[in-house]
C-alpha cells in the first residue's frame, strides 16, 4: 500500500501564516479608514506610508496624554493674577488687554505665597478667585520677581529641576497658561538651548526659542512635572531663569525683604550712529553726566563709552543699570571704558541709591554772544552751568542737535560752565577735534557730541 503524500507544510504554519496575513489585511483596512485620503499628505508625488502615519498619531497621543496628566498634577501650584502695565517691562511681547491688563500664572511657593514674574512698572491688581484687595508682600525691583499673599491651602510639593545646565533639546516642555476661568499647561517645541548671560542675574539664564515669545512671566515645566523656572525675556528674547535660581530669590525676599539697589552716580545713553562715529565706540553706554557727589565723579567725564563691567561686555545704558542695581552697596566694580579713542579700565565702589540731585534754581543774569562758529547764545545759571537761550540755524551748535533751553552742565572735563568758559574752551579746541557737553534737557541729562 502507498502511503499518503505529506505536504511541506504542518498544519500548524499553515494556521499562523494564515494568522499574519490576516492581521496585516486588518491592519491596513483600519489604517485606511483612520486615513481615508492618502493624497492629502503627499509631498513631492510621495506619501507617508499608513503605518507610519498611525504610529505618528499614537506619538502625538502620548504627548497629549502627558500634558494632561501634566495639568492635572501642577494645577494646585498655579495662581492666577491679574496686573496692569504702565510702562515698558521685562515682557512688552506678552499680549495684554487694551486696557493694559494681564491675566499672568503664578507659582504657588508657600501655603499662602505666590510668586510671579511682573512687569517693571506693573501693579498687581487682583488674584482671580479671590475677593478684596491683593497683598504685595514684596518685590525685587531689579529681576522683577513678585511675592503675594494668597488665601492659605496645603502647597503641592514642587519637584525642581536640578542644576542649571541647559533644556533637553529638541524636546518639549510645558508652559502655564492662565485665563478667568483658571490656569492649564501648553506644550512648547523647544529645537535648541543655550545658555546666555543677563545683567539681572548672576547665573546663566537658558534661551527658550521664538515658540514662547508670547509667554514671558509665565512657570515653565518639563513633561515628568519638575519645575524647570520662569520664562523672562533677554534682550527681546524669551530665557528661561532656572528653578533653583528662581527659588532662591524668593527665599531671599521671604527672609530679607527687597534688596537694596546699588548706583554709581551717572547718567548715560545710548551710542547712537553720531556718537559710535564720534567715540569709536559701536556700543555701550555713554556718559552723559556725571554727579559730581557720586562714587564715579572722579573716573568718569561725559563722553567716555562704558563699555564692560567685572570683564562682562555692556552693550546698552539698561544692561549697566541692572547690573551696577543689583550689586550690594560697598561692593567695587571694574568698569572698562573708552575715552579719546583708549580703552581704560577704573574701579568704582557702588553706593546705595538710586539718589536723586534736586534741581538748582536758574538765575536770569547776563547775555553771552559765544563764538560765532559755535552758534549759541547764553546766559548763566548759578552753579549748574550756561543756559541755551538761542542755536543759529546752520551753525556747529545747529548741527550737533543743541537747543534752545538746554542747560550746559559740562564742556568737556569743565563742569558747571560759565558763557565765557564755554566760549574760551571751544576756541581752544584745534580743527577737526570732537568735545562732549553734558546739557540737561526737560529735566535729563543728555550727552552731546560736538566737533570744531
Amino acid at each position: 500500500m502507498t502511503p499518503p503524500v505529506r505536504s511541506g507544510f504542518s498544519r500548524e504554519a499553515r494556521l499562523l501564516t494564515a494568522t499574519i496575513a490576516v492581521s496585516v489585511i486588518v491592519l491596513v483596512v483600519l489604517s485606511r479608514f483612520r486615513f481615508p485620503d492618502p493624497s492629502a499628505d503627499s509631498r513631492d508625488g510621495t506619501s507617508a506610508q499608513p503605518l507610519a502615519r498611525l504610529a505618528a498619531r499614537a506619538a502625538f497621543d502620548d504627548l497629549s496624554l502627558a500634558v494632561r496628566e501634566l495639568s492635572g498634577r501642577v494645577s494646585g501650584s498655579l495662581i492666577v493674577l491679574r496686573t496692569t502695565a504702565h510702562g515698558a517691562g521685562v515682557s512688552a511681547t506678552r499680549p495684554a488687554a487694551s486696557d493694559g491688563t494681564r491675566l499672568l500664572p503664578a507659582l504657588r511657593v508657600r501655603d499662602d505665597v505666590a510668586a510671579a514674574l511682573v512687569d517693571e512698572g506693573a501693579l498687581v491688581e487682583a488674584v482671580i478667585g479671590v475677593p478684596g484687595t491683593v497683598t504685595v508682600i514684596a518685590r525685587d525691583p531689579i529681576r522683577g520677581i513678585t511675592l503675594v499673599r494668597i488665601p492659605s491651602a496645603r502647597a503641592p510639593v514642587l519637584n525642581i529641576r536640578e542644576g542649571q545646565q541647559a533644556l533637553p533639546a529638541p524636546g518639549y516642555v510645558a508652559v502655564a497658561e492662565a485665563s478667568a476661568a483658571g490656569t492649564s499647561v501648553r506644550p512648547i517645541f523647544v529645537g535648541r538651548s543655550d545658555s546666555i548671560g543677563d545683567p539681572r542675574w548672576d547665573t546663566p539664564l537658558l534661551t527658550m526659542g521664538r515658540g514662547a515669545v508670547a509667554d514671558i512671566g509665565a512657570p515653565v515645566f518639563t513633561l515628568e512635572g519638575r519645575l524647570a523656572g520662569l520664562l523672562t525675556s533677554s534682550e527681546g528674547e524669551p530665557a528661561l531663569v532656572p528653578a533653583e535660581v528662581v527659588m532662591s530669590s524668593v527665599d531671599q525676599l521671604l527672609r530679607d525683604g527687597p534688596p537694596h539697589t546699588g548706583e554709581i552716580g551717572v547718567v548715560t545713553q545710548a551710542v547712537d550712529s553720531v556718537l559710535a562715529a564720534a567715540t569709536g565706540a559701536a556700543a555701550g553706554a555713554a556718559v552723559a553726566a556725571v554727579r559730581a557727589d557720586g562714587p564715579a565723579a572722579q573716573v568718569f567725564a561725559p563722553g567716555d563709552v562704558i563699555t564692560a563691567v567685572n570683564g562682562q561686555l555692556v552693550r546698552t545704558p539698561d544692561a549697566l543699570r541692572l547690573r551696577v542695581a543689583r550689586t550690594a552697596p560697598g561692593v567695587a566694580l571694574m568698569f572698562t571704558f573708552r575715552r579719546d579713542g583708549a580703552f581704560l579700565s577704573a574701579p568704582v565702589t557702588v553706593r546705595a541709591g538710586p539718589a536723586a540731585v534736586p534741581p538748582a534754581p536758574a538765575t536770569g543774569a547776563r547775555s553771552v554772544q559765544a563764538e560765532r562758529t559755535l552758534g549759541l547764545t547764553l546766559k548763566p545759571v548759578e552753579e549748574r552751568g550756561s543756559e541755551v537761550t538761542r542755536v543759529q540755524p546752520g551753525s556747529l551748535a545747529d548741527a550737533a542737535g543743541l537747543q534752545a533751553g538746554d542747560v550746559v552742565l559740562a564742556f568737556g572735563r569743565t563742569y558747571a560752565p560759565a558763557p565765557e568758559a564755554i566760549a574760551s574752551a571751544f576756541a581752544a579746541l584745534p580743527p577737526g577735534r570732537v568735545t562732549f557737553l553734558s546739557v540737561e534737557r526737560n529735566g535729563q541729562p543728555r550727552l552731546v557730541a560736538l566737533q570744531r
